[in-house]
């Protein structure tokens, strides 16, 4: 395995994935056949805790407690990962520089990346024989005649992030939040020892989206504010969530994370409206843009006006077409969003 440095190593190790530097190592035990991990300087009862999940049978049933991830330093295990996505300081003799490394690698394996987690949610709705959406518990639920059932979001509490559920929002945030919450079933800490509602530290987290397009392309994170502006854009124009994230993916690129409220006025600014076709969003074009009545004045036939030749330069420079069930729906390019 070629070598790291550090700095991607802890990325590497978030995603849990197998990572070596010259000091630091990272295994993952989903083939626990090929993990070869030495004890080190582990404790006895730890190395025996070890050795059970690597070598665990292939049949046989791994428990939330198996291991799943492990971060090595100088040889000797300094953390490790359960499948519950409980972290884990196994008892040892460190070094300073380990004891050190190991507070860095139990930051890292608390600080899961999205892949990884639903990678051991879907080891535990194999192992618990759950559905995360049986049923799908939502603000409503019930289908419109003749469309397909509106976008969902998998959602889990932070405390427990492998425990999904699917659900829906509303384009309301507050209203989603709680509902959301009330869905996974997790509380806050208050100060007093007790538990409260106010989620604005510790919202529900929004593992994967189902319908809102590719906004959600190779994203590690969701917002769940973005998603309910998504839902309404989406509601006030009678459109697709899907064709409002086609066009946000689209507008804002993967590198840009623009907010609610530049998103809805980007919308705004954008938005032209459904058309049966590209051909003719360029006629009602070339009309606003007073071509016709400019080529009428001068006398000169409508024929001879390049429709194709507009057309391609329309949609190669300034518009954005998304397909919507036959019908074409027009954005202008903007760039506010690309420099948010």
């Amino acid at each position: 395995m070629t070598r790291t440095i550090p700095a991607i190593a802890w990325q590497q190790i978030s995603a849990c994935l197998d990572v070596t530097t010259a000091r630091l190592s990272g295994r993952c035990l989903r083939r626990a056949m090929f993990a070869l991990i030495p004890p080190g300087q582990l404790t006895p009862d730890a190395a025996l805790q070890l050795h059970a999940s690597i070598q665990q049978p292939i049949a046989a049933s791994a428990g939330p407690d198996t291991i799943w991830y492990v971060v090595s330093v100088d040889g000797t295990p300094v953390a490790w990962l359960t499948r519950a996505a409980a972290v884990i300081t196994p008892a040892a003799d460190l070094s300073t520089f380990q004891l050190d490394l190991q507070q860095q690698a139990a930051a890292a394996l608390s600080q899961l990346t999205r892949s990884a987690i639903l990678e051991l949610a879907a080891l535990r709705d194999q192992r618990e024989q759950r559905i995360p959406g049986d049923p799908p518990v939502g603000l409503d639920d019930e289908p419109t005649p003749g469309r397909e059932p509106g976008p969902r979001v998998l959602v889990a509490d932070p405390a427990d992030p492998t425990l999904t559920f699917w659900s829906r929002i509303t384009p309301d945030p507050d209203v989603s939040c709680a509902h959301l919450a009330a869905v996974t079933g997790m509380t806050v800490p208050a100060a007093d020892g007790g538990t409260n509602t106010d989620l604005a530290a510790v919202p529900p987290r929004i593992l994967n989206v189902h319908g809102y397009g590719r906004y959600a392309d190779n994203r590690d994170t969701f917002d769940l504010t973005v998603l309910c502006a998504i839902e309404r854009l989406a509601a006030d124009h009678d459109l697709p969530a899907a064709a409002v994230g086609d066009w946000l993916r689209l507008e804002a690129g993967s590198s840009a994370d623009p907010g609610p409220e530049q998103i809805t006025a980007a919308f705004a600014d954008a938005y032209t409206g459904l058309y049966p076709g590209r051909r003719d969003f360029t006629i009602a074009e070339r009309d606003r843009l007073g071509w016709t009545t400019a080529l009428a004045a001068a006398g000169i036939p409508d024929r001879l006006f390049d429709l194709d030749a507009f057309t391609a330069l329309l949609f190669d420079r300034h518009v954005h077409g998304i397909p919507i069930g036959g019908r074409l729906a027009v954005f202008r390019r903007m760039t506010t969003l690309q420099a948010a």
